[in-house]
């Protein structure tokens, strides 16, 4: 399959998925740490972010035992014709799924505190039609794009998450060694979603011109990715307790509206929404990339950008469905363990299917 020739180093790929997984990550994950583990939320955090290592090991490992080829295209050589192809459909099933419902999730909070008079359609055509120009742009655009935004997004962020902790009380926070059972180790699985943003990484795999570097790129990225989230769980638990934070459908939102700048009258909380609101749609447009990037692959089309055009009504069409039709918190928990053991099952397995079977480079690997 023909595709373009450009490429992305390790530089680019940190941008691009440290402005994925924390954009697509922090809006739920105090109540989602709240909700689980009460008290001790960030505990289970940081035990997800441990499980995202040997993740990062295994795509890292598959992208140089198979260096010029997407995950994609590597699974029928690895498990038959047939059953890689149906594998590779449900690989873009699952972050077609992961997008959708994290766009309606996010159009829906926007349009609460942002757009709160225009009709949800609207803003699910425009965050659309934003998402389906960068990946329209390619993988060099949508990295390029990440690492305008970064600076700036990453200082915002940064400086709203410290100054949340204006309000922080110790009291609120349990101790460490008081862990309830299996509360915890459920509670990371529940928390490991941010993470699920790696995925991406094997269907563009391809374009990485230092594929030896993609293991400390991807680190990279999911550690200042984790301390941004991490920070944010624990000021949440800190001013609101786990019990106040459930009374909240956006936590994150109102917490920074406590970030008050000293001697400025004005919040961070506006700041904030507007920085991560630009990490998403940069975000979006890279998850639209990678569909549609995957789509021509698995279909043995020469030309992605084809594909960005067919996507987008059946894209709006799933992101609108949900509304009056599926409950949105009863899905999720559902979506958490399906992605984690999707990713496991991926990352983990593939390997070694490959090793027993000889398949791929195995000089590069090892």
């Amino acid at each position: 399959m023909l595709r373009e020739k450009v490429g992305i180093g390790p530089g680019l790929l940190f941008m691009v998925l440290y402005v994925s997984i924390f954009s697509y990550g922090v809006s739920q994950a105090p109540r989602v740490a709240a909700l689980h583990m009460g008290n001790n939320g960030y505990w289970g955090f940081l035990l997800a972010f441990a499980i995202s290592i040997p993740v990062i090991l295994g795509i890292s490992w598959l992208g140089r035992r198979f260096p010029g080829q997407s995950v994609i295209q590597y699974l029928p050589q690895i498990v038959g014709t047939i059953l890689g192809k149906l594998l590779g459909f449900i690989f873009l099933m699952a972050i077609m799924v992961l997008m959708v419902w994290t766009s309606r999730a996010i159009t829906e909070e926007v349009s609460l505190y942002f757009l709160s008079r225009t009709p949800i359609w609207a803003t699910v055509a425009l965050f659309l039609l934003v998402a389906l120009y960068a990946a329209y742009q390619g993988i060099e655009g949508v990295a390029r794009l990440a690492a305008f935004v970064f600076p700036v997004t990453f200082f915002f962020s940064f400086m709203a998450i410290l100054f949340s902790f204006q309000n922080f009380e110790l009291d609120k926070i349990r101790p460490l060694f008081l862990i309830n059972g299996f509360t915890i180790p459920l509670g990371s699985v529940h928390m490991f979603y941010p993470f699920i943003v790696l995925l991406t990484v094997l269907v563009i795999n391809p374009y990485l011109t230092e594929k030896q570097k993609s293991f400390k790129a991807m680190t990279g990225a999911a550690v200042l990715a984790f301390l941004l989230i991490f920070a944010t769980i624990v000021s949440g638990i800190g001013n609101f307790g786990a019990s106040g934070i459930l009374r909240y459908s956006y936590p994150v939102l109102e917490l920074t509206r406590k970030a008050n700048l000293p001697f400025v009258l004005q919040t961070f909380g506006l700041f904030f929404g507007a920085t991560w609101l630009s990490q998403v749609l940069v975000a979006t447009g890279f998850f639209y990339f990678v569909l549609s990037e995957g789509a021509a692959q698995l279909f043995n089309v020469s030309n992605y950008k084809l594909f960005t055009l067919i996507l987008f009504p059946v894209t709006y069409v799933l992101i609108m469905l949900p509304s009056g039709i599926i409950d949105l918190r009863a899905v999720f928990p559902a979506l958490r363990f399906g992605g984690f053991a999707l990713t496991l099952g991926f990352v983990l397995l593939l390997p070694l299917v490959a090793t027993l079977r000889g398949r791929g480079d195995q000089d590069n690997a090892s």
